[in-house]
């Protein structure tokens, strides 16, 4: 059964392994507050729609607002569901803490990776570009992207410049360092997606 938990990357550090310095990400996981329960009977699956993040002082909508009145829950940063076993006896308000995470195990994490803009092939797809010498102008340009008679276009699917970033990343495999039950925190070993503050999901098979 897959375990799921929703937290803010807090940024990186390093942590010593006798005298080797290990880098790692510190990930606070507030306690995921259990909005609404969903069924097979009802809803075709079964999953727990939980509120995760940091507090807010509003809703973004009414709708909102009344999930969260609905379920005597604090105004979070987002609502978001997670797998759960058939039959789970939950009820709304419950909280899913650190403590669902087995330390020995390895996890998976998902976020969304920083957004760059508009960036240039360059960047985007690691081009090595044009020569800098030899009267050249614009090395980072693509240079040819097509044909010339046969089929005379642009192929789809050209590595070309455009949106950069800003799109969903698992990092697979990371090592669980350590987890601080009493600050909800838990340290992974590596580097994860997304910036600091950026909302972000731990998974366990």
């Amino acid at each position: 059964m897959t375990v799921a938990l929703y937290g803010t990357k807090v940024g990186m550090t390093r942590v010593y392994v006798g005298e080797v310095a290990v880098p790692v990400t510190v990930i606070q996981c507030l306690p995921n507050e259990v909005v609404e329960i969903k069924s097979t009977a009802k809803h075709g699956f079964d999953a727990l729609k939980v509120a995760v993040g940091k507090r807010r002082r509003k809703a973004k909508s009414k709708p909102l607002a009344g999930e969260y009145k609905k379920a005597d829950v604090a105004v979070r940063q987002a609502l978001r569901e997670v797998p759960v076993a058939a039959g789970i006896e939950l009820k709304a308000g419950a909280q899913l803490t650190v403590g669902i995470l087995d330390q020995a195990k390895l996890c998976d994490v998902v976020g969304n990776s920083k957004g760059r803009g508009f960036t240039g092939v360059v960047k985007r797809w690691n081009f090595s570009g044009q020569p800098a010498s030899h009267g050249h102008m614009g090395e980072r340009r693509p240079g040819s992207i097509g044909m010339r008679m046969d089929p005379s276009r642009v192929c789809p699917g050209r590595t070309m410049a455009g949106q950069y970033g800003n799109e969903q990343v698992t990092v697979k495999n990371l090592k669980i360092v350590s987890i601080d039950a009493e600050h909800h925190l838990v340290v992974v070993k590596g580097a994860i997606p997304g910036p600091n503050g950026g909302l972000v999901e731990i998974k366990q098979g």
